[in-house]
């Protein structure tokens, strides 16, 4: 872990809606719009879908337990205090995002329609371009070389 000098003028990457916000908004709207119009893809598949959930959420928890440890803010508006590099992040720069994505890959795989795939695809957009690349640029100011170092090393999402 880096921890780079405290900054009162640090608030953070600046992200207005919470990442868990985001996707459950678009889940809920698939969930919505799969009542309401229905267009099978596949089967549904609800054991695996609950397995893929589940490692989900356990990816996301490991994540924003290692957080927690470290005592920095998850909270994506909120000052980043050290750059953790261990457990899940030495796999993936966000993987966090990762398991709300697999989760939300779950139940799409649950529902078997195509509105929960859109959402996961849609998710994934709005993460990629609108929350991590803002993440991301806050964090090569924060920790410059330390975080140049760990992007050499580690994909953004796999």
């Amino acid at each position: 872990m880096t921890t780079p000098p405290r900054d009162a003028e640090d608030h953070g990457p600046g992200v207005k809606v919470p990442p868990p916000v985001i996707v459950g908004g678009l889940l809920l709207i698939a969930w919505l719009l799969r009542l309401a119009l229905p267009v099978p893809l596949t089967p549904p598949l609800p054991v695996a879908g609950l397995v893929v959930m589940g490692l989900g959420v356990a990816l996301s928890a490991w994540a924003l337990g290692l957080m927690l440890r470290a005592r920095t803010d998850p909270r994506p508006d909120r000052p980043d205090s050290v750059l953790i590099e261990t457990g899940p992040f030495r796999f993936s720069r966000n993987p966090g995002y990762l398991g709300l994505l697999v989760f939300s890959a779950g139940l799409a795989l649950r529902w078997g329609s195509l509105w929960g795939w859109l959402a996961v695809v849609l998710a994934f957009v709005v993460l990629d371009r609108l929350v991590v690349t803002r993440e991301e640029r806050y964090l090569r100011r924060r920790f410059g070389a330390a975080y140049d170092a760990y992007v050499t090393r580690v994909r953004r999402w796999m």
